[in-house]
């Protein structure tokens, strides 16, 4: 087989990129770098018909191998150009040679050619000098003519010390840009979203999870989220379960996502079945990405990391994370009912100010626009002269409980309205005024661009918040921990009470706590018990924790244990209610030490930007 060099195959793919408006420059090859890709079609096609392969992994080299071409078979005899395998589908038992596994590589290449079709797989590979078990996956990327068009490596896995911990960029299918991640390495923003930057239409993940990595609660949250954030097609390919139990246990799930965030196809957890579904490519407008891509707060961390995977270097000043002392925090998640009557919600608040400072919390947060309630008009008509007296009377009870206060209410200046989370300190002091950077209802407010407006300060632990839409821009989270946020919040108040979007709020927050932080998601509570509700809400507001990472052990003090991500401490239903937690702070959030720089260094300039732009330096 003819393989393909990464900077070739981004020279073509930013080629096609440049209809997006996102390709940058890219350098001229070396003289050693000759080699053309394949010809491709002038123009994308209208559609792809995708098979996702949920395979029960075998115990031997030869039975896998085989199983994958026969469903290359199956998937072309049911129309599908583009065949995605699990990681390791192409599995071996330890002591196989990477000459073997290669042999069957090419096997899998001739039923590519002999059907016409493009195949995704994954495999192992020995690795010179290391234990014969401590092997590495690759990513394999084969064309209907049977040649290698791309092949990389797991980083979250067993390396050889040579291995340059390069995230793979984009490739082509049909002329249709793709990206591609092995299982762990979703969790770098380099494989899962940067190649959306260059263009990507689709994103694949390819993946062996264990059957303790699904967690009902939040079911698909990271493929569902991948599409909403971007707008193009998410699929997830998984392990499935093994019927005769000759594999670890997987929990299956496979999915194809549509860029709305509903499902063309879902399997459930047995092994060995296919999904197949027609992706219509104009659904995958990646508005959402765009959006978020050229937003003036996050423009330059987003062309910056663009640059770097197509070969840039760049060196920005490293900041040491902000440390903290190591006490303990409570908090306190009001999860409050809104009136549209200030007075009535200001009684309220008040109330729930005391009792959480009576339960000892050090913080209570309040809901988005828990002042005014959520319905337009009472929006567009309160008067800023009303609402500086409800940041009176708050700077008042936090004063008077010694509690510091965090909540939502609008901000008025001359013709300029915007969607806030104030946060009052223990002394009554406004520590801050943050304007929501992700604005939906943007008939009703302006949009905020000063992400370094969101920090503050509970007992010296550095702390952000942010408003209800900014849940979806989950680098927020990720860029406030590597600069050293310790807490976060999040106020929200959804409209949207149906079973589906209740669900789809929990997968944005599991993710956007996910990032070694103690955080409180709050959603306003059912208001139908108020004299005059203000608009529906059903609350299940959630305190999570994540301090240790992938790294922690399930413990008896939180309601859902999740691995991989966030757990969720103690949640509530959807009527009034405050919820508590309470945790030790760290000295220092280590997520960015322990779970990015070490996979990719050459990407650090990159969250080194960000973290600077988002976090101010004091």
């Amino acid at each position: 087989m003819c393989s393909l060099t990464r900077r070739r195959v981004l020279a073509g793919s930013l080629t096609a990129a440049a209809g997006w408006g996102l390709a940058p420059r890219v350098r001229a090859d070396s003289a050693s770098e000759t080699r053309a890709v394949r010809t491709q079609p002038a123009l994308p096609p209208p559609s792809l018909t995708v098979g996702v392969v949920q395979q029960a992994r075998e115990p031997e080299l030869a039975a896998n191998r085989d199983k994958i071409v026969r469903f290359i078979g199956q998937a072309s005899a049911r129309g599908c150009r583009l065949v995605i395998f699990p990681e390791d589908a192409l599995g071996c038992p330890v002591g196989t040679s990477n000459e073997d596994i290669e042999q069957a590589v090419d096997a899998i290449g001739a039923a590519a050619r002999s059907h016409d079709a493009y195949v995704i797989f994954c495999s192992s590979f020995v690795i010179p000098g290391l234990a014969p078990d401590r092997r590495g996956h690759c990513l394999r990327v084969i064309g209907p003519d049977g040649r290698l068009l791309l092949r990389f490596n797991k980083l979250i896995c067993n390396l050889p010390s040579s291995d340059p911990r390069r995230a793979p960029g984009i490739f082509l299918v049909d002329g249709i840009l793709c990206g591609a991640m092995i299982c762990a390495d979703r969790w770098l923003r380099g494989f899962e979203e940067l190649p959306v930057t260059l263009g990507a239409k689709i994103l694949i993940d390819c993946s062996a999870n264990a059957r303790k990595e699904w967690i009902p609660e939040f079911a698909w949250y990271l493929p569902v989220t991948r599409a909403l954030r971007n707008n193009v097609y998410s699929i997830f390919c998984n392990m499935g379960e093994h019927p005769q139990g000759k594999d670890e246990s997987r929990h299956g799930h496979s999915a194809i996502v549509h860029p709305d965030g509903t499902f063309a196809a879902v399997g459930d957890d047995a092994g060995d079945q296919m999904l197949v579904a027609t992706l219509d490519l104009s659904q995958a407008h990646g508005r959402e990405a765009r959006r978020r891509h050229s937003h003036p707060a996050f423009q330059a961390y987003w062309d910056l990391g663009r640059r770097i995977l197509s070969g840039e270097t760049a060196k920005v000043p490293l900041r040491e994370p902000y440390a903290a002392p190591q006490v303990e925090v409570a908090i306190a998640a009001a999860q409050m009912a809104c009136s549209r009557d200030v007075p009535a919600n200001l009684e309220r608040m008040t109330r729930l100010i005391a009792e959480a400072a009576g339960n000892r919390a050090d913080v209570v947060a309040f809901p988005e626009l828990a002042v005014t309630g959520a319905m337009p008009e009472d929006i567009a008509g309160v008067e800023a002269a009303i609402l500086h007296e409800a940041l009176t009377k708050i700077q008042s009870e936090a004063q008077r409980h010694k509690i510091t206060v965090v909540f939502g209410m609008p901000h008025v200046e001359g013709a300029t309205r915007r969607n806030c989370a104030f946060v009052v300190g223990p002394d009554g002091d406004l520590l801050t005024r943050y304007d929501q950077m992700v604005v939906d209802r943007q008939d009703l407010f302006e949009e905020g661009s000063d992400p370094k407006s969101m920090w503050f300060r509970v007992k010296g632990v550095p702390a952000i918040v942010t408003v209800g839409s900014d849940a979806r821009w989950n680098e927020i989270g990720e860029l406030a921990a590597v600069r050293g946020a310790q807490l976060l919040f999040n106020l929200s108040y959804d409209p949207d009470v149906s079973e589906a979007a209740t669900l789809r709020r929990a997968q944005f927050w599991v993710q956007l706590a996910s990032f070694c932080m103690f955080s409180a998601t709050v959603n306003a509570a059912d208001p139908r018990g108020q004299a005059r509700p203000s608009v529906p809400a059903n609350g299940h507001s959630a305190i999570w924790e994540d301090f240790n990472g992938h790294r922690k052990t399930p413990g008896g003090n939180v309601e859902v244990f999740s691995q991989y991500s966030a757990c969720r401490v103690v949640s509530a239903g959807s009527q009034e209610k405050i919820v508590y937690a309470k945790r030790t702070m760290p000295k220092q959030n280590t997520y960015f030490q322990r779970l990015v720089a070490r996979r990719y260094p050459y990407l650090e300039p990159w969250y080194h930007r960000g973290a600077g732009m988002i976090g101010p330096d004091q």
